[in-house]
């Protein structure tokens, strides 16, 4: 048995393990692309009936080719029409490994040239060249289309690599062709499946017995039997109830595998390609997309500052529009940042690959990369917006950085779930960045699984040295401010505020006392003249003992202005050389001790007391006795009875 009976007899069994590496077609139109694959596989990936009545490749097909050491690797065959280019950009989105495919008696054609860039631009990074229908040509003939192609792949990923000659008629050169195809493989980096999943929609169906199908390879993450996923658009959840991998029952489908998914509960017209299908939460639709654009070359100069384009990202393609930041267009080969517009929203990640073509005529404009979702439209000419560009396309290169970002362009704290979900990646890899964010002082754990970015906390301690610093320019005599008071209006979160508290007040940054928050340098230092005035005012209620004036009489029982006895009484309150009984009683300290002595005496020798005995006890009148009695009852010393007050909780003379 040779090699390519091998290869076809081994694709279905069950026993062979996944190389998570999807591999892509490329190339013009009849350029014998899918015999190719049939030769590898051993199966047909023109299912339909037009394409088999025309002999020509329209929608995406899918096959699995056999490697060594029981292995196999999907592929994804393409259309080489021009008419049918969305289809093929649906297909190598989600690609690793290209195999361009040239026919040796056409050469280099246009969709040869527009194939190699779309996978370019999409960021494939590995492929090789098969120069087909070699039983047509001679040597000489191969030789100059491989000239064609080095000269056409020159810089590119594709600089160097394999090229070799096949025919899928004859099947000349195959044992060449199918070393080097799984040589190319084993040399690409299989997909990391890692991350939250995704699923962009290439193929839906319905099985008869089964119901609705949806097939595609995994953009991210791994699905297992009986996860719920989105369906978006909307956000429908459906419970995943069959997985096949490669046409093979499996427990789970991985990132890189060509994955199909029988989802209960779906109705055949709720999915269509350009649907995706993810991890609950994780992702959500946009119509306003930054992103970074490479233009191909030659299409520079007639590039508006806004101009109508369609979109391709995923399996999706939607119109909409191209906006620079700037008049200029970009350079040639040169990348910009740009803004894109669409019509319709649609599911993007930062670092997704994207394509944009022209309306008219139809050709590919050029592809890049989505940086991040625009809350808002931009005004061309920007620096603060390409600034903010170039942060998020440096941001979500690493969940470190992820995480680091989205918690620094928060507007609240954030749990852990909610830091995965905005920055696309697993809880488990938040957890771990978070860590390492706080161990570098980058965050702050605020208690009961929230965190905050040090710079969010930074200027929450700011604001509220600010706030302190304003209260006491407006009372330089206060001692202490309630926090309510220093709080006011600044609209930060509970948590946030406690424990930047607490930070201020570790530091020393800011004291407390029995009148509040106070700043430390601010406490305020009485000159001579208003120490003498003090001290006359506390000696005025001292000796008016049970009957103290009401605030508003003191200024002229100490013959003193107002302006200057008002703060001088509520900064001997906030000393406790002043009691504040009620809003309109004030005692010295002394009574009020003289007082409790004289209740708790009282209280243990009869048990009870009411409101006249209390009166008589301490020579006063009911305006001064029942402010008295209830300030008692707010200290804990007494409880209140109906009409009778007695000692509470074991209150005695010492205490």
């Amino acid at each position: 048995m040779n090699k390519r009976d091998t290869t076809s007899a081994a694709v279905g069994s069950a026993s062979l393990s996944t190389v998570n590496i999807t591999v892509g077609t490329a190339g013009h139109i009849d350029h014998g692309k899918t015999q190719l694959v049939k030769l590898l596989t051993g199966c047909d990936t023109d299912r339909l009936p037009e394409e088999k009545a025309r002999g020509m490749t329209i929608d995406l097909g899918f096959a699995t080719a056999a490697l060594p050491n029981d292995r196999r690797v999907g592929i994804v065959d393409v259309p080489g029409h021009e008419r049918f280019i969305h289809n093929m950009v649906a297909g190598v989105t989600g690609i690793d490994v290209v195999l361009l495919v040239v026919a040796a008696d056409d050469g280099v054609m246009p969709q040869t040239v527009e194939h190699f860039h779309i996978v370019r631009i999409l960021g494939v990074r590995k492929g090789m060249v098969a120069i087909t229908k070699v039983d047509l040509v001679g040597p000489e003939r191969v030789k100059e289309v491989e000239s064609e192609v080095r000269n056409l792949a020159a810089g590119s990923f594709l600089a160097g690599c394999p090229v070799v000659g096949v025919s899928s008629k004859t099947g000349q050169g195959f044992d060449a062709f199918y070393d080097t195809f799984v040589a190319t493989v084993d040399e690409t980096p299989e997909r990391d499946p890692g991350g939250p999943f995704r699923l962009y929609v290439e193929r839906s169906f319905v099985l008869q017995g089964r119901g609705v199908i949806v097939s595609g390879v995994p953009r991210s993450g791994t699905v297992r039997l009986g996860d719920s996923l989105d369906l978006l658009p909307g956000r429908a959840a459906k419970r995943v109830r069959g997985i096949q991998v490669y046409g093979v029952d499996a427990g789970e489908g991985h990132a890189g595998e060509c994955v199909a998914l029988n989802m209960a509960g779906l109705a055949p017209d709720e999915v269509t390609r350009g649907c995706v299908l993810t991890a609950p939460g994780f992702f959500h639709e946009r119509a306003l997309l930054n992103a970074k654009l490479a233009i191909l070359p030659g299409e520079e100069e007639a590039i508006k500052p806004r101009m109508a384009v369609r979109f391709h990202i995923g399996t999706s393609d939607v119109p909409g529009y191209l906006v620079l930041h700037s008049q200029s267009p970009p350079r040639v080969d040169g990348e910009a940042y740009v803004q894109l517009q669409l019509k319709r929203p649609v599911v993007a990640a930062p670092g997704d690959p994207f394509i944009v073509r022209r309306l008219s005529p139809e050709r590919t404009l050029g592809g890049g990369r989505i940086l991040a979702p625009a809350q808002r439209r931009i005004r061309r000419s920007k620096a603060e917006w390409v600034a903010a560009c170039r942060e998020q396309e440096s941001a979500f290169q690493a969940p470190d950085s992820a995480i680091a970002y989205v918690l620094a362009h928060a507007d609240a704290p954030m749990k852990l779930s909610d830091l995965s979900r905005a920055a696309l990646v697993t809880e488990a890899a938040a957890r771990t960045a978070l860590e390492a964010l706080l161990d570098a002082g980058g965050g702050v754990h605020l208690g009961a699984d929230s965190y905050v970015h040090v710079r969010h906390f930074q200027e929450t301690r700011a604001q509220l040295l600010a706030a302190l610093g304003r209260l006491h320019e407006e009372q330089p005599l206060s001692t202490g401010f309630a926090k309510k008071d220093i709080v006011h209006g600044l609209g930060a979160d509970k948590l946030l505020l406690q424990r930047a508290f607490d930070v201020l007040q570790e530091t020393g940054e800011v004291g407390s006392g029995r009148a509040g928050f106070f700043l430390p340098s601010r406490v305020p230092r009485l000159s001579p003249e208003k120490a003498a005035l003090a001290a006359k005012i506390a000696e005025r209620y001292r000796e008016t003992a049970f009957a103290a004036p009401r605030l508003a009489e003191v200024p002229e029982q100490v013959g003193a202005p107002a302006a200057l006895v008002e703060p001088l009484v509520r900064h001997l309150v906030q000393t406790g050389e002043l009691v504040e009984i009620d809003p309109k009683v004030i005692l010295h300290k002394d009574r009020v001790g003289e007082c409790r002595e004289k209740l708790v005496a009282y209280l243990e020798a009869h048990g009870t007391i009411d409101a006249g005995a209390f009166r008589d006890l301490i020579g006063t009148t009911r305006k001064y006795a029942i402010p008295l009695l209830e300030y008692w009852d707010r200290q804990g010393l007494t409880r209140r009875e109906g009409d009778l007050r007695s000692l509470k909780g074991g209150a005695r003379m010492g205490r």
